[in-house]
């Protein structure tokens, strides 16, 4: 791999990192709309732009493993609808915490789904995540003190679990099918399930500012196809900690821009979390 190559991938695999901090930004500040509306946009658009880029072949669309893409699309909609939940209801900075911790559910799903062998120091670093995200639930301030894990924090840790699982899908979908199919296949899975509940004002409310929930569906589109294409010019073991930068850059950002507070236990547990489950990823790399 020539070094030019590599330097621009990982320029590429920066600004996915951005555009999905962006992202997520966009959506903590719509956060007065319904996320059923939002990811409907998000998936619309994305639908849009892949239909685009294939109509003029700058990429190819072959389907080949439906069965598997329908539950791709099922697992990872479900997954994208739960962060954003997340980020509206608990913060975008522990939101992300919770829900980037996917690398220990699909280490432990890999063991129990795919009978992978877990080695010593990974169940340590899976218990390590563990132990970061009891600290990020608990609050001890003033008479709000204990284990706090309420039921969005629950949903956050629910979209991690359901984007492990999209992952080991995907693996068994590397084989035949393409980035760009299988992101394809999320995106039109997600237009049709939330077709419905996203134009029922009963259930939606009021919705205001659709130009920003275009550009939340824009730069979520960007963010996978940067992140794709960075794939191209560098290897996984060089951008597969990217991913673990997003939570990062997200607490600076809630911290910075929407004025959300961490105690000093719930960033010790959220950067113990964040550190194991990149150790999780940087194990898995290593062994393949």
């Amino acid at each position: 791999m020539k070094k030019e190559g590599t330097s621009y991938g990982i320029m590429l695999m920066l600004l996915s990192v951005v555009a999905f901090a962006i992202m997520a930004t966009l959506v903590k500040s719509m956060s007065h709309v319904s996320t059923f509306v939002t990811v409907f946009v998000r998936f619309s658009v994305g639908v849009g732009i892949l239909g685009i880029l294939a109509l003029f072949k700058r990429i190819d669309l072959k389907f080949v493993r439906s069965p598997l893409l329908l539950l791709r699309g099922i697992s990872g909609a479900v997954s994208v609808t739960l962060f954003y939940f997340a980020i509206v209801k608990i913060g975008m900075g522990k939101g992300s915490v919770y829900s980037y911790s996917y690398p220990v559910f699909a280490t432990l799903l890999s063991a129990i789904v795919l009978k992978e062998k877990v080695s010593v120091p990974k169940w340590i670093l899976i218990l390590g995540a563990f132990v970061g995200i009891v600290l990020v639930s608990l609050k001890f301030s003033g008479s709000d003190e204990g284990w706090s894990l309420g039921f969005y924090d629950v949903l956050a840790m629910c979209s991690a679990i359901t984007n492990a699982i999209s992952i080991l899908i995907v693996k068994k979908l590397h084989g035949t099918d393409n980035s760009y199919a299988i992101f394809f296949a999320q995106s039109i899975v997600g237009f049709w399930i939330f077709l419905i509940p996203a134009n029922m004002p009963e259930i939606t409310g009021p919705v205001n500012g659709s130009y920003v929930l275009i550009i939340i569906g824009v730069f979520s589109a960007m963010a996978q196809l940067l992140n794709t294409e960075g794939y191209r010019h560098v290897s996984i073991a060089t951008g597969s900690p990217f991913h673990m930068l997003i939570p990062v850059v997200n607490v600076i950002i809630g911290v910075l821009v929407f004025n959300e507070t961490f105690s000093a236990l719930e960033i010790i547990g959220a950067s113990l979390a964040v550190l194991s489950c990149l150790g999780i990823m940087l194990l898995n790399i290593k062994k393949q």
